[in-house]
C-alpha cells in the first residue's frame, strides 16, 4: 500500500511486517501482531496525515519464514526505492510493547532516531531502550534484507511475553495470546515515528560504523 509524498515523493518511509506464518497455529504473535501494528499505523496516518511529505509504503511480506524471501525479492527488484529509504520500521517478535530499538550499525542513527523519539509522549515509550550505533541485524526478520542493502531499517523489538519459549513457531500461537493494549501502544508509537520520519527536513544518513 502507498500514501504518495507531496514534497519528496521519491523518498520513502516503510512500515514492514511479514504476513506468512507457521501452520501449527494461526500465526497470531508471529506475525499477526506485527501485521496488525502496521495496518493500524497506516490507518491512523491515512486519517490524520493524508498528505505526507515523503511517500509512505506499507509492506506485508510473504515467505519470511522460508528465508526473508519476500523482502529480499523486493530489495532486489526495487533498487530505486531502497537507495531512497528515509527509514523502515519492522515489527516481528510477539505481542508485547516495543521496548528496544537498535541503530543497526548506522553511525548517525542516534541523532535522528533520538530526535523522532523525543516527540513521542512518554506513555507510549515506557521502558523503551535504545542502543547506538548497534550492530547490523544478521537475519531474523525482514528489516535485515534492507540493512544488507544499505538502507536505514530498524526492528521495533517487543517485550517477550513468553514469545520465544511458548508461542513462537508452535501450535499455541493463537488469537487468545494477543495483548491488545500492547499492540495498540505499538501502532501509535509506529505512526508517530513514521510521521516524524516523513516530516524531518533532513535525509537520514546511511553511513555505517566500521
Amino acid at each position: 500500500g502507498e500514501i504518495k509524498g507531496t514534497e519528496k515523493p521519491n523518498e520513502y518511509v516503510i512500515l514492514s511486517a511479514h504476513f506468512d506464518s507457521w501452520d501449527g497455529g494461526t500465526g497470531a504473535t508471529d506475525n499477526g501482531t506485527g501485521t496488525i501494528t502496521m495496518m493500524e499505523a497506516i490507518r491512523i496516518l491515512k486519517k490524520v496525515y493524508p498528505n505526507p511529505k515523503r511517500t509512505i509504503l506499507i509492506c506485508d511480506w510473504g515467505s519470511e519464514e522460508e528465508g526473508l524471501n519476500g523482502s529480499r525479492a523486493f530489495v532486489e527488484d526495487h533498487p530505486e526505492i531502497v537507495k531512497n529509504v528515509q527509514a523502515l520500521f519492522n515489527q516481528d517478535n510477539g505481542t508485547g510493547r516495543i521496548e528496544n530499538i537498535s541503530g543497526q550499525g548506522y553511525l548517525n542513527s542516534y541523532e535522528y532516531i533520538t530526535r523522532w523519539l523525543s516527540k513521542v509522549p512518554a506513555e507510549y515509550k515506557t521502558d523503551l531502550k535504545t542502543s547506538f550505533p548497534g550492530a547490523p541485524g544478521r537475519g531474523g526478520s525482514d528489516f535485515a534484507s534492507f540493512v544488507a542493502a544499505g538502507a536505514p531499517a530498524f526492528s521495533l523489538s517487543s517485550r517477550n511475553w513468553s514469545y520465544e519459549i511458548y508461542t513462537w513457531h508452535t501450535n499455541r500461537d493463537t488469537y487468545d495470546k494477543i495483548v491488545f493494549d500492547d499492540v495498540r501502544n505499538n501502532a501509535i508509537l509506529t505512526a508517530i515515528l513514521a510521521y516524524e520520519a516523513c516530516e524531518d527536513p533532513a535525509k537520514t544518513s546511511n553511513e555505517k560504523s566500521v
